[in-house]
């Protein structure tokens, strides 16, 4: 035989006995034998003696260690084989980082695909970008600070290389501009909810489809149609999700604050909107030529082909963390973006572990690419009208959004006072007035909203939280048994719900509808004071549950629930005392690349089923109490959590 056994495949897969692993199988003698080289289930003779001749130095080493750690046990020879009782917890579960599972990879057993795993971070990117949409809505502050984050990363923002401003930016209220800032606002808040609702669909009919047939499958055979097809879908459409988060990525990142000084724009070429920009870097040691090497690859896409996306953005989480001057290069717009992706590339990473079939899942893209692309545009072919007017050029409703003139300033974290609550009212019927003319901007153009497409996918038992009007405490009345109203509660949006059905009393959202109250998945909303209608149906509510929790987490609570009519305001507590109250309470968190920390509930403890994703403040690591109202009213709107359920032990 030739001296490579050119002709002949190597098989590994489920051969465990001497006689059969490593067996060399002929091309002519098998017909499969050459497709189960080229798709991971076998390997060229060559490469097979390679990790014979690895596998051989390694085991005589585990030998080795066996002995050694076990001198009192008896030969496995002369006694009996205990059953395997699986891989050690190696650390604590309730807390870990991306970049600490990638670094143990190799020294843990071989990955396996987690479907669990799978879906918790699908779940938990989701349920974020609903968050995100419910905010953008609700709270003044948020979506100012939005609009003014989305600005300031344009590429308008960069000067030319005359030193000159762009000409958008010359106008007196820079209608133009703002009138492309809210182009970009709107297709990534509603579409990517849409994207990853999606992914998590797909994730769960692969994990189902997989349950029912996985007895049955076998290393060198196919998959089963559907499975293989279910894969193939779930694979295109991260990788669509992927583009579009890199092109953000690409877009944002050079007119970043902390990246603008090194980047210019050529001149602005009349009668086009395009914007041409470069990057040039100092010519000194400094942090960014460190950190730009990495996005030049994640932005060229052969050059993302050779390397992988996650080892791209394994090694830009890993450097963010570990090098202090590149994490100040790196603003929380452009943090939480690559958080994103980062989700994107480990949902990939765990496709990619699905051997010995991922090779052939991926060989098969090309040849199915067309038919791919169709099935996922008869997915969102209700976006293709929304897209093509998301354009709001030559329109007045710029005027509405500019953040800069305080408009939506919003101290809810203040104390109340008929002051604060005259500018909260004031801004919330901004921010309502603005809506309201975007919803219409999209209806008149298309006969529906950008908020219809995904109606469907908010919570049914959510309304937006406005403020009711100040009223002067009753100094007769015992204050502490009678607690202020905090919030009314509306429908989303006047647009498209009906004026003659919509609720603007105050009322205890559980008796609304019986899937407000769930057991495990939900708790119970306190109840408010003194509504002002009753409530539209009776029925048992099970109690609140209550958290006995340390003097630290119990801090940490006292802050997120703190009710501003309280003259006592906290400050501001370190993202560590945050992490440890959630995982006290029964959460696991895992860090991802960039920003996000993502909580899973790792037990009936916390009472609930939904994960939830919070972003690490950048570049402090301490929470400030804005930032802590709002991730308090998040826990209040997704799990009816309150302050009174978290007790000191």
């Amino acid at each position: 035989m030739p001296g490579f056994l050119n002709g002949y495949t190597m098989l590994f897969v489920d051969r465990t006995a001497p006689e059969t692993y490593g067996e060399l199988v002929s091309w002519d003698d098998d017909a499969a034998a050459f497709e189960n080289m080229t798709n991971g289930v076998g390997m060229h003779p060559g490469h097979g003696l390679q990790v014979l001749e690895i596998q051989q130095r390694i085991w005589a080493f585990l030998v080795k260690c066996c002995r050694i750690l076990l001198q009192d046990v008896i030969s496995t020879v002369e006694s009996e084989v205990l059953p395997n009782p699986g891989p050690p917890a190696i650390q604590d579960e309730n807390a870990m980082l991306l970049e600490i599972v990638s670094l143990e990879a190799p020294y843990r057993l071989p990955a396996h695909l987690e479907f669990d795993r799978l879906k918790a971070m699908a779940s938990a990117e989701r349920n974020s970008r609903e968050d995100h949409l419910w905010s953008m809505r609700e709270d003044p502050g948020y979506f100012g600070e939005t609009m003014q984050e989305l600005s300031e990363h344009r590429q308008e923002m960069l000067l030319d290389t005359r030193g000159k401003p762009h000409p958008t930016l010359k106008e007196a209220g820079r209608p133009l501009f703002w009138n492309r800032v809210l182009g970009t606002a709107f297709v990534p808040a509603y579409f990517g909810l849409a994207i990853f609702d999606e992914v998590v669909k797909q994730v769960e009919k692969v994990a189902s489809i997989y349950a029912a047939c996985k007895e049955n499958l076998n290393g060198e055979e196919g998959l089963p149609t559907d499975l293989f097809d279910a894969f193939q879908n779930l694979r295109f459409l991260l990788d669509a999700a992927k583009t579009d988060l890199v092109l953000n990525l690409k877009v944002g990142l050079f007119a970043s604050p902390p990246i603008r000084q090194f980047c210019v724009r050529k001149p602005q070429e009349p009668n086009t909107s395009k914007i041409r920009s470069t990057f040039e870097p100092p010519r000194n040691d400094h942090a960014v030529n460190r950190l730009m090497p990495l996005f030049n690859i994640l932005f060229n896409d052969e050059q993302l082909f050779l390397f992988g996306l996650h080892t791209i953005t394994d090694e830009i989480g890993r450097l963010i963390r570990t090098d202090p001057a590149v994490a100040t290069l790196i603003s929380p717009y452009i943090a939480e973006r690559i958080s994103s992706l980062s989700v994107v590339s480990e949902c990939l990473h765990q496709l990619h572990i699905f051997q010995p079939w991922a090779q052939k899942i991926d060989d098969g893209m090309d040849l199915k690419n067309d038919e791919l692309s169709r099935q996922y545009n008869q997915t969102f072919k209700g976006w293709a009208n929304i897209m093509g007017i998301n354009n709001f050029e030559g329109s007045q409703v710029y005027k509405y959004a500019d953040p800069t003139d305080g408009k939506f300033d919003y101290p809810a974290h203040r104390r109340r006072n008929k002051q604060n609550v005259d500018i909260m009212r004031k801004a919330e019927a901004n921010l309502d007035a603005f809506w309201e003319a975007v919803d219409r901007h999209y209806k008149s153009r298309s006969g529906g909203s950008q908020h219809d497409k995904v109606a469907y996918l908010l919570s049914k038992d959510r309304a937006v939280q406005r403020t009711p009007p100040w009223e002067e405490p009753d100094k007769t009345k015992n204050f502490a048994s009678v607690a202020p109203v905090e919030y009314v509660y509306q429908p989303f949006s006047s647009v498209y719900h009906d004026a003659t059905k919509q609720i603007t009393c105050v009322f205890d959202r559980t008796t609304l509808d019986e899937r407000a109250v769930k057991p495990k998945t939900r708790g119970n909303a306190p109840q408010p004071a003194e509504p002002t209608a009753p409530a539209t149906a009776t029925q048992d509510i099970q109690p609140q549950p209550i958290f006995t929790v340390d003097k630290r987490a119990h801090k940490v609570f006292k802050s997120l629930f703190h009710s501003p009519y309280n003259t006592n305001l906290p400050g501001e507590f370190p993202w560590s005392n945050f992490l440890h109250a959630m995982v006290l309470i029964g959460f696991s968190a895992e860090k991802v690349h960039g920003s996000a920390w993502n909580f899973t509930p790792n037990t009936i403890d916390p009472g609930v089923e939904r994960s939830i994703q919070f972003h690490e403040p950048h570049p402090s690591n301490k929470l400030p109490m804005l930032l802590a109202r709002r991730y308090g009213r998040r826990l209040a709107r997704n799990f009816a959590w309150s302050g009174d359920m978290f007790r000191l032990a």
